[in-house]
């Protein structure tokens, strides 16, 4: 017996802005400016990076100038406390990651690390990844779907793979076809995007193996992109540094669709990382059918990337992933599975 549950999701949009030391904030929808969200008042707030909405509903904000982490209300954007003070071991912070481990995972771009803190009280845990000549300048970082860390090296034009249990060293999973590469992401067909920054647009590499797998963003009129986000509607969201906007992109195809943030907008100069306030959109709806000894479970093709997993029992589940090719076209994600006798869940749970 087979039964189709959804994971949670994580819709306003917030932009660093890296040459004001704010955060701005967007209809999710239009795009319009909405306000300041991160005034900085203060001015402990320098060179900011990634953004994250923690577990406590608040958000944290990379300041990469004074290496620390701040956290802000996230109602109201007020400030609360540095949250990982300069003493920490971090080095120019870039991307932040909380995990359901309870830990918040931070790349540090000069020290060639990535740190893990306590996800409550900021308190340093351990350092994930070290400093190793396999990556140079780590900018933004993703967990894929094989639950391993991968993050790009700015400085040596790469991408490593890292064990997402012990963050030891497995591979260069990607080794080519890179000019100082910023945000990356799994796609919603599992291929892994990766911006190069010099060359203006997002490059494609099989999810199985890190092949170069051509440029999936070709035109647009983005000068230096940054990082990127899916939104809402399932589309990607591109920062551009050096254009002062945010573009939008098909997820599936790659092509450009507006300026979803347009130049300048409230004052926006240099956006570097963004993130939409959770949840961002509900998870992609699960479809079963059945036909003799086989199973058919579905989703929609454009959605939040996102991992089919399963388990037997809903009373202490023990999720698993499933790891069956699944098809695609232009509307749908399918798998196809051997009919169980014995009660299954599924659900989709998003990733990063």
């Amino acid at each position: 017996m087979l039964s189709l549950f959804l994971a949670s999701a994580r819709a306003e949009l917030l932009v660093s802005d890296f040459s004001s030391n704010v955060v701005r904030r967007y209809n999710e929808t239009n795009g319009a400016f909405m306000d300041v969200f991160v005034p900085n008042t203060n001015g402990l707030l320098n060179l900011p990076h990634g953004l994250a909405f923690g577990p406590d509903g608040n958000l944290y904000v990379a300041s990469a100038g004074n290496d620390s982490v701040l956290r802000y209300n996230g109602t109201n954007g007020g400030f609360i406390d540095v949250f990982v003070s300069a003493s920490a071991g971090l080095d120019y912070p870039v991307r932040l990651i909380f995990r359901p481990d309870g830990l918040l995972y931070v790349s540090s771009q000069l020290n060639d690390r990535v740190l893990r803190f306590n996800a409550t009280n900021g308190g340093f845990v351990d350092m994930f990844v070290t400093n190793s000549a396999a990556l140079d300048g780590p900018s933004d970082m993703t967990f894929g779907p094989d639950g391993n860390l991968y993050v790009v090296g700015r400085f040596n034009n790469r991408v490593a793979r890292y064990d997402g249990v012990t963050g030891a060293f497995m591979d260069v999973f990607v080794t080519n076809n890179l000019s100082q590469p910023f945000g990356l992401r799994f796609s919603p067909t599992h291929d892994l995007l990766v911006v190069s920054g010099n060359d203006g647009r997002l490059n494609r590499f099989t999810g199985a193996s890190g092949n170069f797998a051509g440029a999936f963003t070709t035109n647009g009129p983005l000068s230096l992109p940054i990082g990127f986000v899916y939104g809402p509607d399932g589309n990607l969201y591109v920062a551009g540094f050096g254009s002062h906007k945010v573009a939008r992109y098909d997820s599936l195809t790659g092509a450009y669709l507006n300026d979803f943030v347009t130049d300048g907008s409230g004052g926006l100069s240099g956006p570097n990382f963004m993130v939409f306030r959770p949840p961002v959109a509900p998870p992609p709806g699960l479809s079963l059918s059945a036909a003799n000894a086989n199973a058919a479970i579905s989703w929609p093709a454009k959605n939040i990337p996102a991992v089919l997993e399963k388990t037997l029992t809903m009373t202490v589940p023990t999720w698993q992933r499933v790891t069956n090719s699944f098809s695609i076209d232009s509307t749908t994600n399918s798998v196809t599975l051997p009919a169980d006798a014995d009660r299954t869940f599924f659900r989709l749970r998003l990733l990063e």
